[in-house]
């Protein structure tokens, strides 16, 4: 496995892109997998699974607009704002689908509908897409989520509104995540705060039930026992072409708690059908 990952700024429609790169030792005929972080994270959250991944293909983690250390749009984003960033900060890095060549893309609730974006807007360039948690809403319960979740956030002269932060980021903590790894992700939550709900404007705004048909690639769906297993179940009817398949043993902190696991699935999928 590498034993760095490298972190660079490539230029994109918002400002400067964040993304951490990991490459095999030998060069690798598979495509690149480019990752999509949840929010309110950045790329640090598969830190693990990228160096996993990374044994037989490069790896891209891409930070967010807004999010980790890439620079907020000025006015509220849309998912198919952060595709189009994410397409330039590919270009950026070369990798482009022309010519034969392509990516495969893993999003993680919230960059799963970036990933989808991405692959509805460049379906030359997306090969697969493996989605282990897809934030899908449609109609009168996506603006019920909207309401909840789209909500400008307070900083309070107490600092209580960390309590609620730390609570999140330190969920899977029963479970055997580290308290240093929780306090990353806590790291990661205050450098979007308090604007990190702006994502959630976007992902409530977003019209996956009419994005997802459009979708001709390969999909492997992916539930756990955690969150969003309901709603990702719901989406699967709108594929053209997806599989799923559900972990009962994992709850929260996946790409940290059962990081082989998800990789050995993700490569499997990923390599199905293709020469050694």
């Amino acid at each position: 496995m590498p034993e760095t990952i490298e972190r660079d700024f490539v230029d994109g429609p918002f400002g400067q892109i964040h993304v951490r790169i990991a490459r095999p030792a030998t060069r690798s005929s598979r495509p690149p997998l480019i990752l999509f972080h949840p929010v309110p994270y950045s790329g640090d959250y598969f830190h693990s699974f990228m160096r996993l991944m990374a044994h037989d293909r490069m790896v891209i983690a891409i930070d967010t607009p807004g999010y980790g250390d890439s620079a907020a749009p000025g006015e509220l984003p849309t998912i198919q704002d952060y595709a189009k960033s994410a397409s330039a900060a590919l270009d950026a890095l070369g990798i482009r689908g022309e010519r034969g060549s392509s990516v495969d893309v893993l999003g993680y609730h919230t960059g799963s509908l970036i990933a989808i974006e991405l692959a509805v807007q460049q379906p030359k360039l997306v090969r697969r897409l493996v989605l282990p948690g897809l934030p899908f809403y449609a109609g009168e319960e996506r603006e019920k989520a909207y309401k909840r979740n789209a909500v400008p956030e307070t900083i309070n002269d107490d600092g209580s509104h960390l309590k609620s932060k730390w609570e999140f980021s330190s969920i899977a903590v029963p479970s055997g995540l580290p308290l240093a790894r929780a306090q990353d992700h806590f790291n990661d939550s205050m450098q979007c705060y308090p604007n990190c709900w702006k994502a959630y404007h976007a992902v409530f705004s977003y019209e996956s039930d009419k994005r997802i048909p459009l979708l001709s690639q390969p999909v492997m769906l992916i539930t756990v026992a955690g969150s969003l297993k309901a709603e990702t179940e719901a989406a699967r009817p709108l594929f053209r072409n997806a599989k799923i398949i559900h972990f009962a043993d994992i709850a929260y902190g996946g790409f940290d708690l059962h990081t082989g696991k998800l990789a050995q699935t993700t490569r499997a999928f990923l390599d199905e059908n293709d020469p050694e």
